[in-house]
Protein backbone atom coordinates (compact mmCIF):
# COMPACT_ATOMS: atom_id res chain seq x y z
CA UNK A 1 0.00 0.00 0.00
CA UNK A 2 1.26 3.30 -0.81
CA UNK A 3 0.20 6.94 0.51
CA UNK A 4 1.33 10.35 0.70
CA UNK A 5 2.93 11.81 4.21
CA UNK A 6 4.56 15.03 5.28
CA UNK A 7 8.33 14.77 7.44
CA UNK A 8 7.54 15.72 10.75
CA UNK A 9 10.99 15.12 11.94
CA UNK A 10 14.18 13.05 12.10
CA UNK A 11 15.24 10.34 14.18
CA UNK A 12 17.86 8.07 15.40
CA UNK A 13 19.05 4.93 13.26
CA UNK A 14 17.66 6.28 9.82
CA UNK A 15 14.40 6.38 10.97
CA UNK A 16 11.90 9.55 10.35
CA UNK A 17 7.98 10.44 12.14
CA UNK A 18 5.69 11.11 9.35
CA UNK A 19 2.31 12.81 9.30
CA UNK A 20 0.64 10.71 6.95
CA UNK A 21 -3.13 10.81 6.00
CA UNK A 22 -5.95 8.41 7.67
CA UNK A 23 -7.16 6.03 4.97
CA UNK A 24 -9.99 3.99 4.59
CA UNK A 25 -11.30 1.09 3.67
CA UNK A 26 -13.82 2.44 1.54
CA UNK A 27 -11.55 5.37 0.41
CA UNK A 28 -14.45 7.73 0.05
CA UNK A 29 -14.69 11.59 1.92
CA UNK A 30 -15.37 10.24 4.58
CA UNK A 31 -16.12 13.90 6.50
CA UNK A 32 -18.79 14.25 4.55
CA UNK A 33 -20.20 10.18 4.69
CA UNK A 34 -22.49 9.55 7.63
CA UNK A 35 -22.06 5.46 7.11
CA UNK A 36 -18.75 4.56 9.37
CA UNK A 37 -18.33 8.50 11.43
CA UNK A 38 -14.95 7.79 10.86
CA UNK A 39 -13.45 11.35 11.24
CA UNK A 40 -10.30 12.36 8.88
CA UNK A 41 -7.18 12.77 10.43
CA UNK A 42 -3.25 12.24 10.43
CA UNK A 43 -1.33 9.45 11.81
CA UNK A 44 2.07 9.84 12.97
CA UNK A 45 4.29 6.93 12.02
CA UNK A 46 8.05 5.79 11.61
CA UNK A 47 9.30 5.28 8.42
CA UNK A 48 12.51 3.96 7.11
CA UNK A 49 14.60 6.73 5.23
CA UNK A 50 16.47 5.47 2.47
CA UNK A 51 15.76 8.63 0.12
CA UNK A 52 17.49 11.29 2.55
CA UNK A 53 14.11 13.17 3.23
CA UNK A 54 14.34 16.71 5.70
CA UNK A 55 11.59 18.04 7.99
CA UNK A 56 8.52 19.78 5.74
CA UNK A 57 9.21 17.34 2.92
CA UNK A 58 6.27 15.13 1.50
CA UNK A 59 6.94 11.54 0.45
CA UNK A 60 5.03 8.45 -0.85
CA UNK A 61 5.29 5.73 1.61
CA UNK A 62 5.16 1.85 1.20
CA UNK A 63 3.74 -0.70 3.61
CA UNK A 64 4.31 -4.24 3.00
CA UNK A 65 1.32 -5.46 1.83
CA UNK A 66 1.15 -8.98 3.23
CA UNK A 67 1.46 -7.91 6.83
CA UNK A 68 -1.48 -6.27 6.20
CA UNK A 69 -3.30 -8.95 4.90
CA UNK A 70 -2.01 -11.31 7.82
CA UNK A 71 -3.54 -8.63 10.10
CA UNK A 72 -6.81 -8.09 8.21
CA UNK A 73 -7.04 -12.47 7.98
CA UNK A 74 -6.33 -12.66 11.51
CA UNK A 75 -9.26 -9.86 12.80
CA UNK A 76 -11.52 -10.50 10.08
CA UNK A 77 -11.49 -14.58 8.61
CA UNK A 78 -10.05 -16.29 12.07
CA UNK A 79 -13.72 -15.00 14.33
CA UNK A 80 -15.92 -15.95 11.08
CA UNK A 81 -14.41 -19.29 10.27
CA UNK A 82 -13.84 -20.27 14.18
CA UNK A 83 -17.60 -19.25 14.65
CA UNK A 84 -18.61 -21.74 11.84
CA UNK A 85 -16.49 -24.41 12.85
CA UNK A 86 -17.71 -23.84 16.57
CA UNK A 87 -21.46 -23.86 15.13
CA UNK A 88 -21.17 -27.14 13.41
CA UNK A 89 -19.44 -28.60 16.09
CA UNK A 90 -22.32 -27.51 18.27
CA UNK A 91 -24.77 -28.81 16.28
CA UNK A 92 -22.78 -32.12 16.17
CA UNK A 93 -22.59 -32.53 20.11
CA UNK A 94 -25.85 -31.64 21.02
CA UNK A 95 -27.61 -34.04 18.38
CA UNK A 96 -24.95 -36.96 19.99
CA UNK A 97 -26.20 -36.27 22.92
CA UNK A 98 -29.29 -38.10 22.26
CA UNK A 99 -32.05 -35.00 21.70
CA UNK A 100 -31.22 -31.54 20.46
CA UNK A 101 -30.18 -29.37 23.43
CA UNK A 102 -29.81 -25.60 22.49
CA UNK A 103 -27.78 -25.00 25.04
CA UNK A 104 -24.96 -26.98 24.35
CA UNK A 105 -25.57 -25.87 20.72
CA UNK A 106 -24.70 -22.02 21.75
CA UNK A 107 -21.97 -23.07 24.73
CA UNK A 108 -20.02 -24.74 22.05
CA UNK A 109 -20.46 -22.01 19.61
CA UNK A 110 -19.80 -18.99 21.52
CA UNK A 111 -16.28 -20.77 23.24
CA UNK A 112 -14.87 -21.42 19.71
CA UNK A 113 -15.45 -18.51 18.39
CA UNK A 114 -13.90 -16.80 21.06
CA UNK A 115 -10.98 -18.95 20.88
CA UNK A 116 -10.92 -17.15 17.26
CA UNK A 117 -10.95 -13.93 18.84
CA UNK A 118 -8.10 -14.66 21.18
CA UNK A 119 -4.99 -14.63 18.37
CA UNK A 120 -6.21 -11.34 17.42
CA UNK A 121 -5.96 -9.84 20.65
CA UNK A 122 -2.89 -11.43 21.80
CA UNK A 123 -1.53 -10.22 18.68
CA UNK A 124 -2.08 -6.58 18.82
CA UNK A 125 -0.91 -6.18 23.07
CA UNK A 126 2.30 -7.75 21.87
CA UNK A 127 3.01 -5.49 18.85
CA UNK A 128 1.93 -2.71 20.99
CA UNK A 129 4.81 -2.69 22.49
CA UNK A 130 6.93 -2.72 19.21
CA UNK A 131 6.76 -1.35 15.61
CA UNK A 132 5.62 -4.45 13.61
CA UNK A 133 4.25 -2.25 10.89
CA UNK A 134 6.91 -0.78 8.92
CA UNK A 135 6.82 2.07 6.72
CA UNK A 136 9.28 2.49 3.67
CA UNK A 137 9.74 6.12 1.78
CA UNK A 138 9.89 5.36 -1.51
CA UNK A 139 10.59 9.12 -3.16
CA UNK A 140 10.48 13.01 -2.44
CA UNK A 141 7.36 14.34 -4.23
Amino acid sequence: MTQTGTVERRLEGGMVLLSVARQTACGHDCEKCPGCGVQAGHLEVQAVDRVGVRPGDRVEVRSDNRKLLGMAALVYLLPVAMFLVGYFLGDALARAGGGYHVAVHCAVAILVTALGVLPAVLYDRRTRKRADFQFEIVRKL
